[in-house]
């Protein structure tokens, strides 16, 4: 969960009783709530659901609960997009219904308006119900609001509505409040900025406290396991994730207790693609990638790339995506991602796929694929080379698949991805990104071809019988080729595929 102050003014009186705040309670799923675990899931057969939950911060109170018989209840879910929120879930079923009762408290204050944002189904005909008014929904982007106001305000509003048999998200809530400082004025204590991001090992530059009226303060790090700050209020950054820094004053005869905040956002930096998976291991999770990568196939957005260590993985880029823009190429093969950039988890088939990649530069690589005769699960994400594949029919193609077999026996799985011209029955070996897949409970390898090749010749070849108006095309790998008629002798390495064309 989220707050970020958004401003502190005080009212201008002759003596100053009381002073407004705009706050915002965010629930994005990122941080556990009062014991309310994070899940990132909307498979409801999964999801654990409770039938209410509260906590109180910075002198508001908060608490939902259903007071319907049926209904599951509430989870805290974030899996990407506008499936964020505190989900109020009652089953796909017209028998179920659930009535959510959200309450917000602020003692010794008044709340003037709220505005409660949520995702879902049928938004567009919910009504809210605000303290007995009933409020029609509005659309702002993705998301559907109600807006409700009071100019002499109210000390607790409750809010709700009827579910029936749908999900939704409570995305954030914005409220407007006073709060009484009994006759005392302002503290004043405010931070140069609302929020702050810091990288996990790097120096950080904290937002600047101002005190004007010299109160002494005293600090506060809502989640120590992330960063902690001592009496001087010097940060100490302790692990990846959010938390709030708050800076508190217990005012004196002339000023009014009071405190400000800012949220701090930790991101885990990463020196390889193993510790990027280590780092952000659910969706949207966030890391910086601190190495150069290599790509080794490319295709549209998405850029299959090795690091220095030769872990695979597969970046993607999706600053088009939605766009009416062809997908396109950044990079080609033997090209180096450099490091330096953040990148956000949107894992899909069990492999990580890292969205925003930074633009191109002049550095290159040479690329080999390496031959194999069986792949693993080590192989996930690698382009490789897998020799002597047979096909009884026909390779896969025009998004079809094919199934072929190597001579231990082993038969594996292509997918036509990438669009790749279909051949005939066969031997070939086939060039391919190997992908990792998983249905439930049952795991597999596909391979998503680039290409097929006749597989190798093996022996010695005798061109001498090949015509001016003729051509022949060998694939050699440890192979002898001779044509004593033309003074022709080639070798080929033991350990590559060479091909010649002889006319």
């Amino acid at each position: 969960m989220k707050k970020t102050l958004l401003s502190l003014a005080a009212v201008a009186f002759t003596a100053i009783t009381s002073f407004a705040n705009d706050y915002t309670l965010v629930f994005d799923g990122e941080n556990d709530i009062n014991g309310l675990t994070r899940q990132t899931t909307i498979d409801v057969n999964s999801l654990e659901f409770v039938p209410e939950f509260s906590f109180s911060e910075a002198g508001m109170d908060f608490s939902i609960k259903k007071i319907s018989e049926t209904g599951n209840g509430f989870a805290l879910v974030n899996a990407g997009g506008t499936n964020a929120g505190i989900l109020v879930y009652s089953a796909f079923q017209a028998a179920t219904s659930i009535t959510p009762v959200v309450s917000l408290t602020v003692p010794n204050g008044k709340i003037t308006a709220a505005k409660v944002y949520m995702s879902g189904s049928a938004l567009n005909a919910l009504s809210l119900i605000f303290n007995e008014k009933e409020i029609d929904s509005e659309s702002e982007g993705s998301l559907y609001y109600w807006a409700w106001s009071d100019s002499e305000g109210v000390e607790t509003l409750n809010f709700q509505w009827d579910n029936k048999f749908y999900n939704r998200f409570i995305h954030s809530i914005e409220l407007t409040y006073t709060e009484d400082l009994g006759g005392k004025q302002e503290c004043g204590l405010s931070f140069s900025a609302t929020e702050a991001e810091a990288f996990l090992g790097e120096e950080f530059a904290a937002p600047t406290l101002s005190n004007p009226n010299n109160l002494p303060v005293s600090w506060s790090s809502s989640d120590e396991q992330v960063a902690t700050i001592d009496t001087d209020g010097n940060v100490t950054l302790a692990g990846a994730g959010k938390t709030t820094i708050i800076a508190a004053t217990d005012g004196n005869d002339e000023y009014a207790a009071g405190n400000t905040r800012y949220l701090l956002t930790v991101i885990p930096s990463a020196t390889s693609i193993a510790e990027m998976a280590e780092f952000a291991p659910e969706v949207y999770d966030r890391v910086k990638v601190a190495f150069p990568a290599t790509v080794t196939f490319a295709n549209g957005n998405f850029a299959f790339v090795i690091d220095a260590e030769g872990n695979a993985g597969c970046f993607e880029d999706i600053r088009n995506q939605g766009s009416t823009q062809a997908a396109k190429t950044l990079y080609n093969v033997g090209e180096v991602i450099p490091a330096g950039w953040i990148a956000t988890n949107a894992t899909i088939y069990s492999s990580v796929i890292w969205q925003g990649i930074p633009g191109k530069v002049t550095e290159t690589v040479d690329v080999e694929y390496p031959i194999v005769e069986a792949v693993t699960k080590a192989d996930v994400d690698k382009v490789v080379i897998l020799s002597k594949v047979t096909f009884t029919t026909h390779t896969a193609a025009g998004n079809t698949k094919a199934y072929g077999t190597t001579p231990d026996g082993t038969q594996y799985e292509f997918q036509d991805t990438y669009s790749v011209k279909q051949y005939p029955a066969g031997t070939y070996d086939v060039t391919c990104v190997v992908r990792y897949s998983k249905i439930g409970s049952t795991e597999y390898f596909y391979l998503a071809p680039i290409s097929y090749t006749e597989s190798s010749t093996t022996g010695i070849k005798d061109v001498d019988s090949a015509t001016t108006d003729s051509a022949h095309y060998f694939n050699l790998q440890g192979v002898e080729v001779k044509s004593p008629k033309a003074g022709l002798y080639i070798k080929a390495t033991p350990t590559q595929t060479t091909k010649i064309l002889i006319k």
